[in-house]
């Protein structure tokens, strides 16, 4: 069993399945609906924990009756939660999303996230105490950059979860060891794909990736940049999918070279759009 500390957003997320995207005007009745918490944070320590590992995750939810939707259902999932918001009877950040079943594409709306803050003292040098990897989203920059200080001393590796560019991310860039990225993740000044290397290769990170959906993934490791296949499946519904890959990655990498942890993580993302929702794919033995 592996230890891993991840700090970032999470969110209640309320899923509707429909059997087309809604039209102007329109009202159209769900053909399924999920709830549960969500967040690049949350459901990659999710996924992490999925493996037989210790999760735990810092993060800002509160005491407002719809957090404790969230807060169940990574109980139930073996998420140790640290919940460290500054505003405990404030509403957590709740996402209304809209899956199309006819191409498992989705559309999310969600309060703002801007000005929520964790406490000053929710974390220590203790935090880390046995880590074996820290994974950051890029949000509550305060606490990620001391978190990402202390785990570079301690040599304990960083994932980081580049979804996209975020004010004061250059505080954190150089402590980083692995930046994931999607393809919205552009710093500034960067346009493309190399540019964005570049950016992350002057900031001294020597592990980097772009998702890039269903195509192959870039990466760029040892000096050189290549390609990674990713497994072509009928996809039923993508949320999440970039956030169970990082939890993934967490999981390969303590075991394996970053090339093959980028191929498997991609398979556990891949499978996870076959079936409905962030969760199912655990119950299915075979990707574990």
């Amino acid at each position: 069993m592996q230890k891993g500390v991840y700090l970032g957003l999470s969110t209640v997320d309320i899923v509707y399945y429909v059997p087309q995207y809604l039209k102007r005007n329109q009202k159209l009745k769900a053909e399924r609906q999920l709830a549960y918490a969500g967040g690049p944070a949350a459901n990659a320590a999710v996924t992490f924990a999925a493996f037989g590992n210790e999760a735990s995750l810092i993060t800002g939810l509160g005491q407002h009756p719809l957090a404790a939707l969230a807060k169940a259902d990574l109980a139930d999932h073996k998420v140790r939660l640290i919940d460290s918001t500054d505003q405990p009877r404030r509403p957590p950040i709740l996402s209304a999303i809209i899956v199309d079943l006819s191409n498992g594409e989705r559309s999310v709306v969600y309060s703002n996230t801007d000005f929520r803050k964790l406490r000053r003292d929710c974390i220590s040098a203790a935090t880390l105490e046995d880590a074996d990897i820290l994974m950051l989203d890029g949000f509550y920059l305060p606490q990620a950059v001391q978190l990402a200080t202390w785990a570079k001393q301690k040599r304990i590796p960083m994932v980081l979860d580049g979804g996209s560019w975020k004010e004061g991310l250059e505080t954190l860039l150089p402590l980083v060891d692995y930046a994931i990225c999607s393809s919205a993740f552009y710093p500034p000044g960067c346009t493309d794909p190399d540019s964005v290397f570049a950016h992350l290769r002057s900031q001294g990170i020597e592990h980097m990736a772009i998702t890039r959906d269903g195509e192959p993934i870039l990466a760029y490791t040892d000096g050189q940049r290549c390609e990674v296949p990713v497994m072509a499946v009928k996809a039923v519904d993508t949320l999440g999918a970039g956030d169970i890959f990082h939890g993934a990655f967490c999981h390969y990498i303590l075991e394996n070279d970053f090339l093959l942890s980028l191929e498997r993580a991609g398979e556990v993302a891949s499978l996870s759009c076959t079936s409905l929702g962030t969760r199912a794919w655990i119950e299915q033995e075979k990707f574990i």
